[in-house]
């Protein structure tokens, strides 16, 4: 299966561009470029970079994929190109038109004398608050290559995570759905046809089965209702999973969900200390970039997130305040004190949220390998109580014959 490689390449006569090649891998795409005789200087996979959290701003940029953007604009200027000159390039190879004139947009404020973090926030919403921040702090240090390129290296990460996730949850969902299928199927076709023929032999059932047949009789006598029922159900479900992913099911309650609330915890807590470690490395300080990882957590962690970066302004650790806060877990708090006294922030939330992705990753895994067999065992036991209900007067009948 081909995947979609964004190329930056330097030609024969010197100059850089930016190309998109499909090719089985990545090394497929890279030979490829260099048969046409160019130089790769960066390849990235397209499908690698894009992130779910930019939907939203991906409708604001005209489609424009602001992780992969990052990457090309990094590549761009480690080969040598300034910010107006790597934007312009990128700005040529873009097919959608407003995603080009949001990178000419953002060229014209820098031409106005705007730094790019000031060009880009001028534009309200267009891009992700955390990639503005980076930029920010890295025109400060002089290190906009290395921010960018760092910025999708963490989409990359994050993605990677829950795909990750969402992948593990897939075929149970799946099996869920087909049984569920097979049992209305079941009770709305199969059953009412039982109960007429069963009704006719005038045959005494037992009890269970006389449950059964009612239900039958009743879903023959309403078989439009139920159908429209049925599929009024999956359509309000279907559409709540949706808004749970695009929202990224932040509500309170969600949390509250046996085993689920705290694996999406455990989730977002490692999202917030990646993001953090990111900020931090990029010199912004740990309240602001905790400040900033905050749309990231949940709605009960958000309150308790600003509770501890208010105890960071009144003096206290961060390592104490998140403790306190319930963000950190007592290997979280040990690891963070250390750091504290070597200022090696930076690193130590990037193994925090390490650890917190290796150990969900565990839990997912575990899960997955227990709950597919028990989900398989109950809609066979299910669909099987079903059947054996629908045949036990078959069989009395048959024994009152002989």
């Amino acid at each position: 299966m081909a995947t979609t490689f964004d190329l930056v390449v330097r030609n024969a006569s010197g100059s850089v561009q930016a190309l998109e090649i499909s090719a089985a891998d990545a090394n497929a795409a890279t030979a490829r470029a260099t048969g046409d005789g160019l130089q790769v200087l960066a390849c990235k996979s397209r499908a690698g970079t894009a992130g779910r959290s930019h939907d939203a701003i991906r409708s604001k940029t005209g489609g424009l994929d602001i992780a992969n953007f990052s990457f090309e604009l990094s590549a761009l200027m480690a080969a040598g190109l300034s910010i107006v000159d790597s934007l312009r390039t990128l700005a040529t190879k873009e097919k959608s038109a407003p995603a080009r004139e949001a990178l000419l947009d953002i060229v014209k404020g820098i031409n106005e004398g705007l730094p790019l973090s000031a060009a880009m926030e001028r534009r309200s919403g267009r891009y992700p608050p955390l990639l503005v921040a980076t930029i920010s702090a890295s025109e400060q240090t002089g290190d906009l290559s290395t921010a960018l390129r760092r910025y999708a290296e963490h989409q990359q990460t994050i993605k990677s995570l829950r795909d990750n996730v969402v992948g593990a949850a897939v075929y149970p969902i799946l099996l869920l759905t087909v049984g569920c299928v097979v049992i209305l199927f079941l009770m709305t076709v199969v059953v009412p046809k039982f109960a007429v023929l069963i009704e006719s032999t005038r045959h005494e059932l037992p009890w269970t089965s006389q449950l059964l047949m009612s239900w039958g009789r009743f879903a023959a006598r309403n078989a439009w209702e139920i159908s429209v029922a049925a599929i009024a159900v999956f359509i309000f479900l279907g559409a709540g999973a949706r808004h749970m992913l695009r929202t990224g099911a932040k509500a309170g309650w969600v949390e509250s969900i046996p085993y689920i609330g705290p694996s999406m915890r455990q989730f977002r807590h490692a999202q917030l200390y990646r993001t953090t470690g990111m900020l931090v490395k990029g010199g912004i300080a740990s309240p602001r970039a905790l400040q900033l990882g905050a749309t990231l957590l949940g709605d009960n962690d958000r309150k308790s997130l600003g509770h501890a970066i208010q105890l960071i302004h009144e003096g206290r650790s961060l390592s104490s305040a998140l403790q306190i806060a319930q963000l950190a877990d007592p290997v979280a708090s040990s690891m963070l004190a250390v750091a504290e006294r070597t200022g090696a922030l930076a690193d130590v939330l990037e193994r925090i949220a390490e650890f917190h992705e290796s150990r969900l990753q565990r839990s997912v895994e575990l899960s997955s390998r227990l709950f597919e067999p028990i989900l398989m065992i109950f809609i066979g036991l299910l669909v099987g109580a079903i059947v054996v209900l629908m045949y036990l007067p078959i069989f009395d009948l048959a024994s009152s014959l002989q």
